[in-house]
């Protein structure tokens, strides 16, 4: 037989909506005064019983009335962050601007639709009035509780005019796209075999490949040199050709891998977000060295991105970070060749493993033959089967991610 699920009812849900989104706390209470005198009065013959159920319902259905006569489409804007890390608390300054030339009263913004990862406080931003052409400013504080990407529609007005018992409301639409990057924990030091390979390609791409030449000395210039190359000043103050000679630099490039594969993605949630926070703690720590950085992860979609060896880089590794997601499918089949592609020129992989068996064992086995040194992470709540330290892992449990990995 068929269950009956009252929470999947037109009524259930216009009675969710009617008490979370319509009704403030003192219409609520008229609400229930109201059944209570209904009530009351089906059983009862009393005369003031019925005058306090039409004295309810006058002034229910004169709030309803008057707050939807009393509506003014406001123009307001919140000034909402590109970035904010998991964990923060942002303020969200708030301009309202009446552009008709009808007076706004007891308005109340809020923001619409907000993700249930999201806390709003104070919930909403109160205006008693609003003249025509004027402009307002209020703030409202948002706090963010699981990283990702979010798209927010805008902002719902409310009108509570006359006694504050009944919200008309309008939506203000204005979508604003919003990345919650990982929490983390810097690292106080970051250990990792390190060789040197030469980037082929040249000198240029400073920031990009990372290949860069410093200024070594002057010479005389020779046959063969470049006219670019030719120090002006020293020429001027020797007077023979003078060109300026420079150094080849180039660095060691690390490719990050992020394991996504989960059997059941939903079981072991926080064990991910946990190897998520830790990726998100290797990038920062190798943004802050002379180091070129390549993030590998595949989840859903496939992610490669190649950084540069600056801060400014670290952003876009945060980004995929706060995107990406499990996977219940075995990704190796799709992140092995384009790893594969560019191992010759990385030096070293860190790698950030969710669980220890054959098809990762398999995957770190062809790095190391590559020639790439190998940093392995094993984040897992327990221990694996065989010995990690026999296998050159690294085994951290979700807690000590989340309390903070000082060495790694």
């Amino acid at each position: 037989m068929k269950r009956f699920d009252l929470g999947e009812t037109f009524l259930a849900r216009w009675v969710r909506a009617l008490f979370r989104d319509r009704l403030t706390e003192p219409g609520r209470c008229v609400f229930w005064l109201f059944l209570l005198a209904t009530a009351i009065g089906m059983t009862s013959f009393v005369v003031h019983v019925y005058l306090v159920w039409c004295a309810l319902l006058g002034l229910s259905a004169t709030s309803i009335v008057a707050a939807r006569l009393a509506r003014v489409r406001l123009d307001a804007r919140a000034e909402l962050p590109e970035r904010v890390t998991c964990g923060a608390e942002v303020v969200i300054p708030v301009t309202v601007h009446n552009p008709t030339s009808r007076r706004a009263v007891d308005i109340e913004l809020r923001p619409h639709q907000l993700p249930p990862t999201m806390g709003c406080r104070p919930s909403t931003v109160r205006f008693q009035e609003v003249a025509p052409d004027q402009t307002l400013k209020g703030s409202f504080g948002l706090s963010f509780q699981r990283r990702g990407h979010y798209v927010l529609p805008g902002l719902r007005q409310d009108c509570l005019f006359p006694w504050g018992l009944w919200r008309d409301s309008l939506v203000l639409e204005r979508p604003a796209a919003l990345l919650v990057y990982p929490h983390f924990i810097p690292l106080a030091s970051l250990d990792i075999p390190v060789g040197r390979r030469y980037q082929p390609g040249g000198i240029a791409l400073t920031s990009y490949l990372g290949d860069s030449t410093e200024f070594l000395s002057t010479r005389e210039f020779r046959e063969g040199d470049s006219i670019r190359s030719i120090h002006w000043k020293s020429w001027a103050r020797l007077g023979k050709p003078i060109v300026k000679e420079f150094q080849e630099e180039y660095f060691c490039r690390i490719a990050l891998l992020l394991d996504t594969f989960m059997v059941e993605a939903g079981q072991e949630r926080d064990t991910f977000e946990a190897a998520v926070s830790l990726a998100a703690s290797v990038a920062d720590s190798l943004s802050r060295d002379e180091y070129v950085i390549d993030i590998f992860a595949a989840g859903p979609e496939l992610y490669h991105f190649q950084a540069g060896r600056s801060l400014a880089y670290l952003q876009n590794v945060m980004d995929i970070l706060a995107c990406i997601e499990p996977s219940e499918d075995p990704p190796f089949e799709k992140i092995e060749p384009v790893l594969l592609e560019f191992l010759e020129n990385i030096t070293t992989t860190v790698v950030v493993l969710l669980d220890w068996d054959e098809r990762r064992e398999r995957m770190l086995r062809v790095i190391r033959e590559r020639g790439s040194a190998v940093k392995a992470v094993l984040v897992r709540e327990d221990p694996p089967k065989q010995d990690p330290a026999e296998e050159g892992l690294i085994w951290l449990r979700p807690e000590q991610v989340r309390a903070g990995v000082e060495n790694l």
